[in-house]
């Protein structure tokens, strides 16, 4: 079996005690940790410690994770690589918890990502206690703190476990620029734009939630729509809003052809193939030119970019990725037709839908007539609808959203029985209440 993450990691050595038990300064990390009031409080090995909360015995434990061998850029990546359960595979598969960012002197980046979920037995069917998870960002590393509590303390007793967690954690290092400085702005459009770009470089526009690097004039008003999409995106998929987080890069080229040239070059793919593309999302950023900023392909792209980069939901494969996209970016009136071949059962069967690689590259001669591609992901945007919309299906929809889009494999049967844990029937049994609230649409 594989070791955990963790082991990788250096262990960091605890500082010799602070008068007050309580209170542990990790000079190495520049992070002082002031402990809950647990009665017996010690130690129990190299940052960890033990104690009691009423009946309940709490184990509060600090890993750290190298950062530039992780690609660590957000504190929720850390815990996306640390000991979250969703990264083990024999643990018991749970309705996944929503998780929280949390403003406050947590590191590097001036918030931490945390979850609160059951603490459960290895089959799932027993309630051992309760289970904290918070990660934070360290200039070169990032850091988790897992707090278990067993069994779970009562109503109580648990706010002492939230204030050491909101309150108890105190970083006294170098804080991010997270609204990116000037140099590093230049520095990202001179590493990433084409050379014949750099001159016109009108430098960086930034709003609430972008960075808008450009050598377009159309700079300000694309940045306003950007924000409008953020809006509207955030609306239909919430997350917490919170200060500290990066801006959102959006490269916004003057004419398609250097888009084109950014866009062979950076993903490495031959022309002609780029060619194909209005603009894309990859990693933190959004590409695209300035010509129509009411196209639905920034909606589309941008809801792809938060995805990634806010919601941390990048699994769940291409029906999953475009179909939330591609919600956001169409009308109900542009799903009908697909509605109706569904309604006939002439569409792409599920079982074998959720297994496209690629609905892009996908040319499926049972697809609906037409634009095959395109009818795939009114397809798959029509899915969506009914997750989130559909009288049987819509109060699972925030459970489906982190149950899928957390999944680390796409595979085909992984998928298949993660929508069923989450709607309790089997895929054929959905895709029949699919057909049948297609009927009535």
């Amino acid at each position: 079996m594989a070791s955990p993450l963790w082991l990788l990691a250096p262990l960091v050595l605890q500082a010799p005690a602070a008068p007050d038990a309580r209170t542990v300064v990790l000079a190495e990390l520049q992070l002082t940790l002031t402990l809950p009031p647990l009665e017996g409080l010690r130690g129990a090995g190299t940052n960890r410690w033990r104690g009691m909360l009423g009946t309940s015995q709490v184990e509060i434990a600090l890993r750290t994770l190298p950062g530039e061998k992780f690609a660590l850029e957000e504190p929720a990546d850390v815990l996306d690589m640390g000991p979250s359960f969703w990264s083990d595979p024999n643990q018991a598969r749970n309705d996944p918890v929503a998780r929280r960012a949390l403003a406050g002197p947590f590191g590097f980046a001036a918030y931490a990502s945390f979850e609160r979920s059951e603490l459960r037995s290895r089959d799932g069917a027993t309630v051992l206690g309760l289970r904290y998870l918070l990660g934070g960002l360290l200039p070169t590393q990032g850091y988790w703190i897992t707090l278990e509590a067993t069994p779970a303390p009562d109503a109580a007793g648990e706010p002492a476990l939230l204030e050491f967690l909101q309150h108890g954690i105190a970083y006294s290092g170098a804080v991010r620029e997270h609204r990116w400085s000037d140099a590093e702005a230049l520095a990202r459009w001179q590493h990433d734009a084409p050379s014949a770009t750099h001159e016109k470089f009108k430098g960086a526009l930034r709003t609430a939630h972008y960075l808008i690097l450009s050598n377009s004039d159309g700079g300000k008003l694309f940045a306003k729509k950007m924000e409008e999409c953020y809006v509207t995106i955030q609306k239909t998929y919430p997350f917490d809003e919170v200060g500290g987080r990066r801006l959102l890069p959006v490269f916004l080229f003057q004419t398609a052809d250097q888009y084109f040239e950014f866009y062979s070059r950076i993903a490495g793919i031959e022309l002609e193939a780029a060619k194909r593309s209005k603009g894309h999302a990859w990693r933190d950023y959004y590409a695209t030119w300035y010509e129509a900023p009411n196209d639905p392909v920034h909606i589309h792209e941008a809801t792809h970019q938060i995805f990634a980069n806010r919601l941390g939901l990048g699994g769940g494969g291409s029906w999953f990725q475009e179909g939330v996209a591609e919600y956001m970016s169409s009308r109900p009136g542009d799903r009908s037709a697909v509605a109706g071949q569904v309604k006939k059962q002439k569409h792409m069967p599920l079982a074998r839908f959720i297994a496209v690689p690629s609905l892009l590259m996908s040319s499926d001669k049972d697809a609906a007539g037409g634009d095959q591609a395109g009818d795939l992901y009114k397809q798959a945007a029509l899915l969506i609808e009914f997750l989130r919309e559909g009288k049987e299906t819509q109060s699972r929809f925030p459970t489906f959203l982190l149950r899928i889009g957390r999944l680390q494999r796409d595979e085909p049967e992984v998928l298949q029985s993660a929508l069923e844990e989450v709607y309790g029937v089997t895929l054929a049994e959905l895709e029949q209440r699919w057909v049948e609230y297609c009927k009535k649409r």
